[in-house]
């Protein structure tokens, strides 16, 4: 088993199990648990409120209301049950190197946000180490907020690097305890990512991470993608919404299937992504819909204006939305692990025309 990295932040908390139930609206109002009081003698509950704590009512749910007057506990909501639930499922043992492709012949679809967004989700989630390679020279090392001093190109050409502490210095975690391996300045090298490289990097990390996700090129019938591929347990498949960015992703789905890889389309998340805030056309809905019935799962990620601006990404700037389908899709993904069976169920309708799928557990 893959011990933990050194993080201050990590957290041992663990909910209780909750079935994965379709999430619902939650209360106009909750309450912070940092700003509950406790009752004193000769007093009322309500003793003590004053206008902050008038303002934070108009924050609170009722549940948290009625353990402040009365002091009894109700228990979780509904929402925070069912995302207990993901929260536990996320956290499945892997049992080893379980290494994620996340790809898509059409650019532009976000499929770098979503590597270091669903990567630090697993990290923030899970207690091992997690990390996230770019094979693509793209941005997903700014995506990530800084850059390590060395990169691939280091790592694969240092033949004395054996213990996870050689490798961590190649990599820079983020406050997730996510790490992220990047290649070479584009500008400032004429090395070049080959097949050999891509192997050589993969048996190095699968002896010190639990999840590898790879930010992949978009030629996925490359030299190097042949590396990747046949070591890939699961991939994520990131489409857009318009018509063009549907029909790449059938072309990847169906060269997928054509070219030995039929199998690992039952490992398949296929996450819809929407990158500009504009509703899903009924024809796309309609394709989507027809290439989710071929993937293991399907997750539809909203348009959030963090990742939009382009910057580095924190997971505490995502919305509330965000934050809730990056779950379903680390917990669909951990469905896949080789302790769980998979059998498609539908856990979220999405009311869009697309229903999220999840391996059962």
């Amino acid at each position: 088993m893959v011990p933990p990295p050194h993080r201050s932040d990590a957290s041992g908390y663990r909910r209780p199990y909750a079935s994965d139930e379709p999430s619902v609206p939650t209360p106009a109002i909750r309450v912070p648990l940092s700003v509950r009081r406790e009752r004193t003698p000769g007093g009322t509950a309500l003793d003590g409120f004053d206008q902050q704590d008038a303002a934070s009512i108009a924050r609170a749910g009722w549940r948290d209301i009625i353990y402040r007057v009365t002091g009894i506990d109700v228990g979780p909501s509904k929402e925070s049950a069912y995302e207990a639930g993901l929260r536990d499922r996320v956290r499945t043992s892997v049992g080893g190197a379980f290494p994620i492709a996340v790809l898509n012949l059409k650019g532009g679809v976000g499929k770098t946000a979503v590597v270091e967004a669903l990567g630090s989700t697993f990290a923030e989630t899970r207690d091992d180490r997690i990390i996230a390679v770019d094979i693509d020279a793209g941005d997903l090392v700014d995506r990530h907020g800084r850059r390590s001093p060395l990169s691939m190109a280091d790592l694969v050409s240092d033949n004395a690097v054996t213990r996870y502490m050689d490798v961590r210095a190649h990599t820079y975690m983020n406050s997730c305890g996510l790490e992220v391996l990047g290649l070479p300045e584009y500008a400032h090298t004429n090395w070049r990512l080959g097949r050999a490289d891509v192997v050589k990097a993969f048996s190095i990390l699968r002896k010190h991470y639990s999840l590898v996700l790879v930010d992949c090129v978009k030629a996925i019938n490359s030299s190097v993608m042949e590396a990747v591929l046949p070591e890939s347990q699961a991939l994520v498949v990131v489409s857009g919404t318009s018509i063009d960015a549907i029909r790449k992703t059938r072309t990847t789905l169906e060269w997928l299937s054509n070219n030995g890889y039929r199998k690992l389309i039952g490992s398949t998340v296929l996450a819809i992504n929407h990158v500009q805030p504009t509703k899903l056309e009924t024809v796309a809905g309609k394709e989507l819909e027809q290439l989710s019935a071929h993937v293991a799962a399907t997750v539809v990620l909203p348009f959030d204006r963090h990742l939009h601006e382009g910057k580095a990404i924190g997971l505490d700037k995502l919305s509330k939305d965000s934050r809730r389908r990056y779950l379903e899709l680390a917990a669909a993904l951990a469905d896949m692990f080789p302790s769980r069976a998979r059998q498609p169920e539908t856990v979220h309708d999405l009311g869009r025309g697309v229903g999220v799928r999840s391996p059962s557990r």
